[in-house]
């Protein structure tokens, strides 16, 4: 078995992502790509200090050959058949330099991008009730990202080692608009140049929880990396 699928998911802020591919990931044979796991920690820490518009925004000098070392790690182990791009690529030169990067290291390999759809309410509810842990993702610029499972003792105690949850530092009003602005300023170039390379988007409704997202897209990952 060879990498035969990428699958982008897309977004905007709170609209399930991570969460999304936290549930898809679980397949031994399927890989979750988070850009920050894949940088230098000195470059993560670095984005803590941007302005509320850029935060967490990594150069494209930086992104593209660490995206380019991931894949040639991945396209070479026949345990990995699909991997799961959570929040890549975020601009329409990523899309391109992506495609680019895969076609030569893992030709044949089918993308099939997913932009999961959210209205903005039922997004600021959800970053409002999300919480993170400190002790389970020790992130280089202390701003944690995945989603934690809170304690049937309390909504802000940890599920899985008990210590305090705190709120993720995007999602404080003001940082969770300028990355909603971010995001609506480039999320149609994005678009633009998947069917530019006649790859459709395909849209989801998020506002199902994510057992039941994952669900409706399992039988399109399957497919699409069985006939790739």
């Amino acid at each position: 078995m060879a990498l035969s699928l990428l699958v982008p998911i897309l977004g905007p802020p709170a609209s399930g992502k991570t969460t999304l591919t936290l549930a898809l990931g679980k397949s031994p044979d399927r890989h979750v790509f988070r850009l920050r796991e894949h940088v230098p920690p000195e470059v993560v820490r670095q984005t803590a200090s941007h302005g509320p518009r850029d935060l967490g925004w990594i150069d494209d000098d930086v992104v593209n050959p660490a995206v380019r070392l991931y894949l040639s790690t991945v396209a070479t182990d026949s345990r990995i058949h699909t991997v799961l791009l959570d929040n890549y690529p975020g601009t329409g030169q990523q899309v391109e330099a992506l495609l680019g990067i895969a076609r030569e290291l893992a030709p044949g390999c089918a993308v099939e991008p997913i932009e999961l759809v959210l209205d903005a309410p039922a997004r600021r509810k959800r970053a409002r009730a999300r919480r993170v842990c400190h002790r389970c993702e020790r992130d280089p610029a202390a701003d944690p990202r995945l989603p934690a499972s809170a304690s049937t003792f309390g909504g802000w105690i940890c599920g899985n080692c008990g210590s305090l949850l705190h709120p993720r530092r995007g999602d404080a009003p003001s940082l969770f608009a300028a990355r909603t602005r971010r995001h609506d300023d480039t999320v149609e170039d994005v678009r633009i140049a998947f069917d530019r390379a006649g790859i459709p988007t395909n849209s989801v409704d998020a506002a199902d929880d994510a057992a039941t997202l994952a669900r409706i897209v399992e039988p399109l990952l399957i497919v699409r990396s069985t006939t790739a």
